[in-house]
């Protein structure tokens, strides 16, 4: 389900080491791909309701703290972060509604799994006229569906650092899927992008508004993103949705983590809260430590919701170990949260 929504452009003159790539899940059909892209490269997204968005994968970086980033690649939370926020984010009555309804289902027990109709819950990933920012964007997929689905502004970061920024792919994707779209007029969104890496800063004067910036999790200041060190003219202050695909990997940078969330999780908002999807890429544990060291978590925020969540869209409870797990198992699965303030 998925993974199938990406797929890579065929290359113009193919080389049989393309040919081998593309047969690579044929021949292993066990196998479950949960990153997706070749630094450099595109792929395609084939969104339900947007048709196919085309995102340019960060080139590989030549220092070790942008390789450290692994933001030239494409991951499946990422991906099921965008499903959640596109399905959720519009009418039940509306042309692109899906087969099943769009409202949360009762609360899984242990040991219950929930088919893949199951649907995400619109309190929380409903993004309409909401003020979205994601963290660790990457290719920042998540939040290119978000502004698409008409959120009232997006603000996309990523560290200083990441090639997502200093190869400008993060701007690319923008112009590409969003403002040249909206020229094209292929959504109803108007979008205007404030970014001093775009050479037209404002391609429309109509929201919502876009912002690119260099971030670094449990600081202030947010920079420009093709000058590091320069502050962007506008600072944010709050926002009622915060996107955190695929961030937890790092568990030096938990407390960074959860310090943002709280610094600029609108306090004025009760609806205000984090969306958090991880893979278990790094392992189980790593994931399990955020969501239950009381140091990171429980003192400021609350688990309003917890799931995992496997490539076909099956639901299941989260469990912190699961015995026997193998590697491979685990790569089928994300996890998803909800944080809110206590």
């Amino acid at each position: 389900m998925f993974p199938s929504r990406i797929t890579m452009p065929s290359p113009t003159d193919p080389q049989i080491e393309d040919t081998f790539s593309s047969a690579l899940s044929a021949l292993f059909t066990d196998d479950v791909q949960n990153s997706h892209g070749i630094p450099g490269s595109h792929v395609i997204y084939h969104s339900p309701r947007f048709g196919d968005l085309q995102l340019h994968i960060p080139q590989h970086p030549d220092a070790e703290e942008g390789r450290k980033l692994f933001a030239h690649y494409l991951w499946n939370a990422g991906v099921i972060c965008a499903d959640a926020l596109e399905e959720a984010s519009q009418d039940q009555d509306g042309g692109n509604e899906r087969p099943h309804g769009l409202y949360s289902s009762p609360k899984l027990e242990p040991g219950q799994e929930r088919p893949a109709s199951a649907s995400w819950d619109k309190r929380y990933w409903d993004v309409r006229g909401q003020t979205v920012m994601e963290l660790g964007a990457g290719t920042a997929l998540p939040s290119i569906v978000a502004a698409l689905s008409g959120a009232a502004s997006t603000t996309i970061t990523d560290h200083p650092s990441s090639p997502a920024l200093t190869t400008n792919a993060i701007e690319q994707n923008v112009r590409i899927n969003i403002l040249e779209r909206d020229m094209r007029g292929g959504t109803d969104n108007h979008a205007s992008c404030a970014s001093s890496s775009f050479s037209s800063p404002s391609l429309s004067s109509s929201s919502p508004e876009i912002t690119i910036s260099g971030y670094t999790w449990g600081t202030t200041t947010f920079y420009s993103p093709s000058s590091y060190g320069k502050p962007s003219p506008q600072q944010p202050r709050a926002f009622d949705r915060i996107i955190v695909a695929d961030c937890l990997w790092m568990p030096s940078q938990h407390g960074n983590l959860v310090k943002t969330i709280v610094d600029y999780l609108d306090e004025s908002r009760p609806g205000s809260c984090a969306l958090v999807v991880a893979g278990f890429h790094t392992g189980r544990e790593i994931v399990r430590q955020f969501f239950e060291d009381p140091e990171d978590v429980r003192s400021p925020l609350r688990i309003a919701e917890i799931f995992e969540i496997d490539v076909n869209g099956v639901r299941r409870p989260w469990e912190p170990s699961r015995l026997g797990e193998t590697k491979d198992g685990a790569k089928r699965w994300c996890v998803v949260a909800v944080l809110v303030r206590k």
